[in-house]
């Protein structure tokens, strides 16, 4: 074949390494492998995943290897998706062919694995071989050409001796699509001959009508005659093996709506402040270039009203749109509003799904079936066609950072990619994140406002309550004070709603040996375990460890442990037994872990079929639920005790969204703040819903310190097996940063290395940790010095059990 006909593929494969492969398409794959596809392609010795980022015709020959197969007969991301992996891949640190696998559904990459086959080599050595390596081939033998319990090495080796054979063969895919059975008249088959002909002897139950419904339903499921027919399967069957009825295969898309929570037709008008938005945001639409714009507006002042304004005016201009949540509680709640006024057209996309139902969004988006999708932080990947608007809700929720691999800031990755696709960006708050607000102030970002709230309701009144004055009162006074108790007496009493708010889930915090003084701490993890009522189990909250809670202290071995602190569950505990009879329900990872459990939640509590709802963070989101007239926050200040430069600013927030659930209808709410700490600053801001003044003191803080806003900030982190050998690595990483620094005697001088330092959570999952933080006040900068460091850190920690993660824009300090 001549080089000339021959078309080149740039690869990049799901494995982890940082550059991308070139390869060619044998004649019969050309036409197949288009960009945006996965291929299967050799690569050493395996057989791997790879996505096809470029076509590029061979003008002379080259010595590249063919790929196997084409995988997809349509692209899952479109061309115009490319330079923005490519963006982040670099951006942020991680191989490419892993960020596009991370960011496509679930299930959808091909696993190889080596399935050895004995050979007649192998068969005769049986005898002669020593026992370890005659038990790996008896095994082989009984299962050929399955995944073998055997190291890779070791079958290597047996294979170069000849002894078996390796082949490598996939793994069943966990999605694709949903394939159902539908049968229909056969080819031929006239219905009114049928009958004259086979009237008098459809003798079976229900035959006749059976027949009815399939001759005229052009094409029905067989689950669905199984379903309406007791003896559904016999007769499809029955005249399937006589060619009266043709079995047929159909495509069915899965659909992950759930029922429409709360149908919100559009307002008969917009209030002043909405409509002076939508102009702004129709303006920048027009023009169909790349524009940001902030949103501040303070809870309960109609942003969810401008969103649906862009997106109608996006989709009228033959465009689609994005609009990210960051709780998939939230995803839920405003679906509901947008689908009941847009229609199908309407796509749900986050982790929620099952594998095979963000598969089907996936394709429905891909092919341009959908102009709208509604998602959390992976939503950002939808591969829309013709995308014009991203909007980001509560763009300042840490939710949009991904703290695994790859880890990636959803808002900031969306403002690069409205860039790349000349789409308009909408960032939307009520407590914008200081990043944010000060991109706007610097005028990177267009600024609108929104001061009221709608129907210019007064904004609730916050209380602030000093625990400290019931330190020495009964336990339940340590969760709910009397100035919150009397609060929810008279809401009750007027037949209203509550929220009580408290960011810590289980029931006691900690179990403190009397006897010993140390707490019952997680096997893997440098954390106190968490007692769960409802299990009778002590969890670790962060890497799932459990046991069976006791009494014995497993140090001192004497039954003295007793349970500290109160979390979401302690509380709903307490709320039933003063207010016995009461709706209440509880709402945080524990108790949504079941599918469409959320939905059930927020509708039993729109429907004010609930009168309090206990929860963590999840419920402090954008809800409007017009019967809440009071919202009690528990424990203001746990936030604050973090060891993290963003506490205040996270505190602020919290406090300041949690207040805007309350007084959203016709009454005005009531806030009441419990906190040990009333005079700090983010929790006084919060009360007289301050944010400026916040930002003010805030940004002071950081501009002294050289945090962010005023730098970009890394975080290497390295982990190990063991704790010499991690504490010992990130000392040499350190020193290996150092001589970088002073091979670049002008531009080091920029560069800030803070650390090593043992990591607040030494110990997590059974790795312990260690942390360097490097500051920079130019980001390329930053990136050039990162990627010297970890040119370096690969030959400093090949072999030493040690790993080190690059962590950019850090949000999670523990």
């Amino acid at each position: 074949m001549n080089a000339k006909d021959k078309m080149m593929l740039r690869v990049a494969v799901a494995l982890p390494v940082w550059s991308t492969f070139d390869y060619t398409a044998p004649p019969e794959l050309i036409t197949k492998a288009k960009i945006g596809c996965r291929v299967l392609a050799p690569f050493g010795r395996k057989k791997v995943t790879g996505y096809i980022i470029e076509r590029i015709p061979l003008s002379c020959e080259r010595d590249l290897r063919d790929i196997l197969d084409v995988l997809d007969e349509d692209p899952l991301f479109q061309e115009s998706m490319t330079p923005f992996f490519q963006w982040m891949a670099e951006y942020y640190m991680h191989p490419l062919g892993r960020l596009i696998g991370s960011a496509l559904p679930g299930g959808l990459n091909i696993r190889m694995f080596a399935a050895p086959r004995l050979t007649e080599k192998g068969e005769k050595a049986l005898d002669l071989l020593a026992p370890e390596d005659k038990e790996r081939l008896l095994w082989v033998k009984e299962h050929p050409q399955k995944k073998a319990p055997i190291p890779l090495q070791v079958l290597y080796r047996l294979q170069k001796q000849g002894l078996l054979l390796l082949e490598y063969r996939r793994r069943r895919l966990s999605a694709g699509p949903l394939l159902r059975r539908f049968v229909r008249a056969g080819e031929g088959v006239f219905v009114e001959d049928f009958f004259q002909e086979y009237g008098d002897s459809l003798s079976a139950k229900n035959e006749r009508t059976f027949l009815e419904q399939v001759f005229s339903s052009g094409g029905i499921s067989v689950t669905e005659l199984c379903a309406r027919y007791s003896n559904g399967a016999y007769l499809v069957k029955k005249w399937v093996r006589r060619n009266i009825l043709e079995p047929y295969v159909v495509k069915v898309v899965r659909d992950p709506a759930g029922n429409i929570l709360a149908s919100n037709p559009p307002p008969l008008r917009l209030y002043p402040q909405q409509k002076v938005a939508a102009a702004v945001i129709r303006e920048g639409l027009g023009r169909k270039t790349f524009s940001s714009f902030l949103l501040h507006g303070v809870t309960g002042s109609g942003k969810t009203e401008v969103y649906y304004q862009a997106v109608k005016e996006v989709i009228s201009l033959g465009r689609q749109a994005i609009l990210m949540t960051p709780e998939i509680a939230l995803t839920v709640y405003i679906e509901g509003l947008f689908r009941s006024r847009l229609g199908q057209r309407v796509a749900l996309y986050h982790s929620g799904l099952s594998d095979g139902e963000r598969y089907d969004q996936w394709m429905k988006m891909a092919r341009g079936e959908v102009d709208l999708v509604i998602g959390a932080r992976s939503a950002l990947f939808a591969p829309l066609p013709n995308l014009g608007l991203i909007i980001v809700d509560e763009e300042h929720d840490t939710s949009y950072k991904q703290e695994e691999a790859p880890r990636y800031q959803a808002r900031d990755a969306a403002v690069v990619r409205g860039k790349i696709e000349k789409a308009l960006v909408l960032l939307g708050s009520g407590t914008p994140s200081i990043q944010s607000f000060y991109n706007a102030h610097k005028g990177r970002y267009g600024l609108l406002r929104m001061p009221e709230r709608i129907e210019n309701r007064p904004p609730p009144e916050v209380e602030v309550v000093d625990m400290r004055s019931f330190s020495r009162g009964p336990a339940e006074e340590e969760m709910i004070s009397p100035v919150l108790k009397s609060a929810l007496d008279h809401a009750l009493t007027e037949k209203n709603q509550a929220m009580l708010f408290l960011n810590r889930r289980g029931f006691t915090r900690v179990l403190l040996c009397r006897s010993c003084g140390q707490s019952l701490r997680c096997a893997n993890c440098d954390v106190p375990l968490t007692f769960h009522l409802r299990e009778n189990h002590v969890v670790c909250h962060y890497c799932g460890f459990r046991r069976k809670a006791a009494l014995t202290c497993p140090i001192c071995g004497r039954d003295a442990l007793k349970p500290y602190g109160f979390g979401t569950e302690k509380v709903e505990k307490a709320l039933a037994e003063i207010y016995p009879g009461l709706r209440i329900e509880r709402m945080d990872r524990d108790s949504v872990r079941r599918k469409g459990q959320i939905f059930r939640l927020l509708k039993k509590f729109s429907l004010h079929e609930t009168d309090v709802l206990i929860g963590t963070q999840m419920i402090t989101k954008g809800y409007d639920f017009p019967r809440v007239t009071l919202v009690g926050v528990l424990a203001a200040d746990f936030s604050l005790g973090f060891p993290d430069f963003r506490a205040a600013e996270k505190t602020f927030q919290i406090l300041s969204q949690v207040a805007g659930r309350a007084g959203r209808g016709e009454q005005k709410g009531r806030v009441i703040v419990q906190t040990f700490y009333p005079e700090h600053y983010a929790i006084a801001a919060a009360k007289n819903h301050d944010y400026q003044s916040f930002f003010d003191q805030e940004t002071e803080l950081r501009q002294q310190l050289n945090y962010p806003p005023f730098s970009f900030l890394a975080c290497l982190r390295l982990q190990g097996n063991h704790e010499g050998a991690t504490s010992e690595m990130s000392k040499q990483l350190a020193e290996e940063m150092a001589r970088v620094i002073l091979n670049w005697p002008k531009r080091g001088r920029e560069i800030h290395v803070l650390g090593p330092v043992e990591a607040p959570l030494a110990r997590l999952r059974g790795k312990y940790r260690w942390q360097i933080f490097v500051k920079s006040g130019n980001s390329a900068l930053l990136h050039r010095f990162l990627y010297h460091v970890r040119a370096r850190s690969e030959k400093l920690l090949r072999g030493k059990g040690v790993d080190l993660i690059v962590d950019i824009d850090p949000y999670q300090m523990l």
